[in-house]
């Protein structure tokens, strides 16, 4: 199943599988592939009957077989593929088709598509997904930036990582390999982690879970057939002490840290999760904060005795790195839907991946963006902040952190070479690169040890603030981008949102606002994303396709959901420059109170030069005053790359103190003015605010209703149709709440690409969205075809649930295989009925008749609920199904005889179920002698 983005690839970005494994970078024992950005590895599980064919298109090691849900590519490798972050699409004819299944030997890679191009296929590769095509971006290579804001803060002097006043001890735990279900695998993973306990703390303490990413589970030896556990011989890697330097820190200071093994999640996500793992990283981070509750009761015997009474589960911090991020997230999500939650208050997504767009509510967050990730390169997890940032109008902080020189792996020392032996490689592909390569002349990349010393500061400070109330570490996480001193020249840095009860946003640019003037040779825009977006977009583009810009890049399950809408400034006549003029209120106009005026900003991806903005301060007499941003941040500057690794284009904050603007009153501000100097390309602002003295707010754990979509299945129709899915709440909403829809996968003409807002009012629970459906009077080679529908992005009174479904369409015209001979269709799905009705429909009761019948006897079953005219499938004891057809009513009437004769004595169990409407019903009798 697609969820890319179509595009084309001209690049070795996108490579062969013979070109991944003859040229491969091999470092430590670990296959070290080429850069891509991340995104989830299969599609969901096949629910289809599928019809058997023969390959219309094949060639060395590939196939493209007509199929129930259009075509299915199949690519077969020479060597298992490598485990990290992102996943491996597939490339027909050069075109990203989407991410693929991978098979549990990771030999073979599979996706399913409704795209008839494939049909004609001369070449299928494997490619890594994401922002493969940057190599043919248009812009120059552009130097690091050495110049220091002339205002830059000083440095803090205490160290966030400095051993504390408490001795440090282990109380590790392993429960085997298969202990516990991973949610929606059919599987069992391990219950291991590495804890280290403040031995002398006195009470109870918090507690911090570090969830690893996505890295080999198994090395060397035999693989197990089932990928997991390992096999005879193999080293089961130990990703989850890799942050035992930041565990200890935290530990010395008081905190409990728990560092959690996922390698099943790792060696099984690619062949069973359908969004990446996500959801089942989360619970598993959930179930072992169960477990630690009833070692802290002292009801588990099997973890030490030093965790009884140690642990306060009400003030809880998760940290996770690369898939681990998305799953940290998931899990703090998850938390909020159980009937008693943990105190999860903090979350730290490191080098994450963000593939369904998760808004996070009430939660103080810090994103780490490492610059020179050679694994999730495209930096999505910047959604995490930008997506949250405003969408709750919550009272928490918000951080975005980018560190310098940074790569993905080396954050974890398990991953990085010379600090383990075995499946560790530097993920940035090439050495040589000026601005991200280990070996080139001026390179920002920083040593594996000051990358770990960065991580172990930001960790640690983070954790030290958010749960033990060190506000000496607020500056390193507030926008004013005061760093520890230890962490000597390392460039980090920092944008934030502060708590939303105390700033004052002055104009977000998120939507068009007339009072919000230009002059000069200057047009002003509003835009969102990037361009080449599968849906018809309502903003044009904010930058291209081809660049590196991580607020604006698309999310992998969610490709045309509008990023980081922002206000677009070009110049007319780049010789004379403009302003930007934006009017206060004179009731918002009182900004003594405040200490900083902030404004995000970045110079377009077409912009060669800096943008050396200045912003003006107009009071109600007229006077007014001028900052320079250039004199106190970066923001502005036009950040490294080369053409082979092309520069970010990252929104960053610039905080000028108010008290610098000398000689206005700034208790009766009217007007706020951007100059655009003379020369200067494109700049992208956001965000201009007016800033408290920092705080990190009040973050608790709220119990917001959950937004899923439903499953959708119907005939194709004749003509053009109009066919509605269900977005559901768990319960009725209690504010107002925005959902984004998102339909964007479908190349065939059937579907039209679809992507809009969801707003929910107070009380209403269900939302049906019209999607457009083109039929035909045409027989096809594939008798159900799915599209892709997921939810994002929510926003106020609602968060995400079940974010993926499917959209399915029945050929209703009749089915013929490859040599032109009709086959058997799908079984009927019958007049779909209210969408919001079915998606809440429940479980009908099956009427037995009688409802005790002797041994070889007969019954009849009766039940009502389906859809007139769908196939029902019925069985008993979950045997073999008879089908039957609901009457126009929706009613299905069965007699159940043969079944009944082979049944031993006792109570047995009828159930039934709508082809089309997924409708369940059942029912129960028993059986004499």
């Amino acid at each position: 199943m697609n969820r890319s983005p179509r595009r084309r690839s001209t690049t070795a970005l996108q490579i062969a599988c013979s070109t991944l494994v003859a040229g491969a970078l091999v470092v430590s024992g670990a296959i070290a592939a080429v850069p891509a950005s991340a995104a989830p590895g299969n599609a969901p599980a096949a629910t289809t009957i599928t019809t058997a064919g023969t390959p219309v298109a094949q060639g060395d090691g590939w196939t493209v077989t007509p199929t129930d849900g259009g075509f299915t590519v199949v690519l077969d490798l020479d060597e298992p593929l490598p485990l990290r972050a992102a996943a491996p699409v597939l490339l027909v004819d050069g075109t990203d088709i989407g991410a693929a299944q991978t098979s549990l030997d990771r030999r073979q890679l599979t996706v399913t598509t409704a795209d008839p191009a494939v049909a004609d296929a001369r070449s299928v590769e494997l490619g890594w997904s994401g922002d493969a095509d940057l190599r043919g971006n248009r812009q120059a290579p552009t130097a690091p930036q050495t110049t220091a804001p002339s205002d830059e803060a000083a440095p803090l002097t205490e160290d966030p990582a400095a051993a504390g006043q408490y001795r440090v001890a282990r109380a590790d735990y392993d429960l085997g390999a298969e202990a516990v279900a991973l949610k929606g695998f059919g599987r069992k993973g391990e219950m291991r982690a590495a804890v280290f306990v403040p031995k002398d703390a006195p009470g109870e303490r918090p507690v911090v879970v570090f969830l690893h990413g996505r890295h080999e589970a198994c090395y060397g030896g035999t693989p197990n057939p089932r990928a997991w556990p390992c096999g005879p011989g193999q080293t089961d890697i130990p990703s989850h002490r890799g942050y035992d330097a930041a565990a200890t820190a935290l530990a010395s200071r008081g905190n409990v840290v728990v560092s959690i093994s996922a390698n099943a999640i790792n060696a099984l996500d690619g062949s069973y999760a359908d969004d990446g793992g996500a959801v089942a990283r989360g619970q598993l981070v959930l179930d072992h904060l169960a477990l630690l509750q009833r070692a802290d009761a002292g009801q588990e015997p099997r973890l030490s005795p030093l965790l009884t009474g140690k642990l306060d589960l009400q003030d809880v911090g998760l940290m996770g790195h690369s898939r681990g991020g998305d799953g940290v997230v998931r899990a703090a999500l998850l938390n909020m839907q159980r009937t008693s939650p943990f105190g999860i208050h903090a979350v730290l997504p490191l080098a994450p991946t963000d593939f369904g767009r998760m808004t996070l509510p009430d939660t103080n967050t810090a994103v780490v963006l490492p610059y020179c990730d050679g694994d999730v390169s495209d930096l999505q997890g910047q959604h995490f902040f930008d997506d949250s940032r405003t969408a709750f109008g919550d009272d928490v902080l918000r951080s975005s952190v980018l560190v310098m020189g940074a790569n993905h792996n080396f954050f974890n020392t398990t991953w990085t070479p010379g600090k383990y032996a075995k499946a560790s490689s530097d993920d940035w592909w090439d050495q040589s690169d000026a601005v991200c390569g280990a070996k080139g002349k001026r390179t920002t990349r920083l040593s594996a040890d000051a990358q770990d010393a960065v991580g172990t500061r930001l960790i640690s400070g983070f954790f030290r603030l958010t749960l033990d109330g060190d506000q000496q570490f607020l500056p390193m996480f507030d926008g004013t981008n005061r760093q520890p001193a230890a962490l000597a020249d390392a460039d980090v840095r920092v944008s934030a949102s502060q708590p939303g009860a105390a700033r004052r946003d002055l104009a977000r640019f998120d939507t068009a606002d007339r009072a919000i003037t230009t002059t000069g040779a200057l047009r002003a825009t509003n835009c969102a994303s990037t361009d080449f977006l599968p849906a018809k977009q309502s903003l044009p583009a904010c930058v291209s396709m081809m660049s590196n810009a991580p607020d604006f890049t698309p999310s992998w399950f969610a490709a045309s959901v509008p990023a980081t809408p922002s206000l677009h400034v070009t110049p007319t006549a780049a010789a004379t420059g403009g302003q930007v003029h934006v009017p206060v209120a004179a009731a918002a106009g009182d900004l003594s109170g405040f200490q900083a005026l902030s404004l995000r900003l970045t110079p377009d991806d077409t912009a060669t030069k800096n943008a050396d903005l200045s912003i003006t301060l107009r009071d109600a007499s007229g006077a007014t005053a001028t900052r320079r941003i250039a004199d106190v941040s970066r923001a502005g500057q036009v950040m490294p790359g080369t053409r082979d690794a092309p520069r970010k284009t990252l929104l960053q904050q610039a905080r000028l103190p108010l008290a610098s603007f000398t000689g206005v009153d700034l208790a009766t501000v009217r007007e706020v003015t951007i100059d655009v100097p003379a020369k200067t390309g494109g700049v992208l602002l956001s965000d201009l605010s007016a800033l408290p003295a920092a705080t990190l707010g009040s973050p608790t754990v709220t119990d917001r209703p959950t937004a899923r979509i439903a499953d959708r299945f119907v005939d194709e129709g004749r003509g053009r149709t109009v066919v509605r899915a269900a977005v559901v709440l768990s319960r009725p909403a209690e504010q107002a709440t925005t959902v984004f829809f998102d339909l964007d996968q479908a190349y065939d003409e059937r579907i039209r690409p679809a992507v809009k807002p969801i707003t929910f009012q107070p009380g209403e629970v269900c939302k049906a969205v019209a999607v457009s459906v083109n039929g035909d009077r045409t027989p096809s080679s594939s008798r159900l075809v799915d599209y892709p529908m997921t939810v994002s992005n929510t926003q106020g009174g609602s968060v995400i649930g079940d974010s993926i479904g499917t959209m399915r369409i029945r050929e209703d015209d009749g089915v013929r295989n490859e040599w032109d001979r009709a086959v058997a269709s799908a079984p009927a799905v019958g007049t779909p009925g209210d969408a919001c009705a079915e998606a809440q429909a429940t479980s009908t009761t099956i009427a037995v008749t009688p409802t005790s019948v002797r041994k070889g006897g007969k019954v009849a079953i009766s039940a009502t609920g389906f859809r007139a005219g769908e196939s029902v499938t019925v069985s008993v004891d979950g045997g073999r199904a008879t089908r039957t057809t609901a009457n126009a009513d929706g009613k299905v009437r069965l007699k159940i005889t043969g079944t009944v004769a082979s049944l031993g004595t006792g109570t047995h169990v009828v159930h039934a179920r709508g082809y089309g409407s997924d409708q369940r019903a059942r029912g129960t009798f028993t059986t004499t002698r």
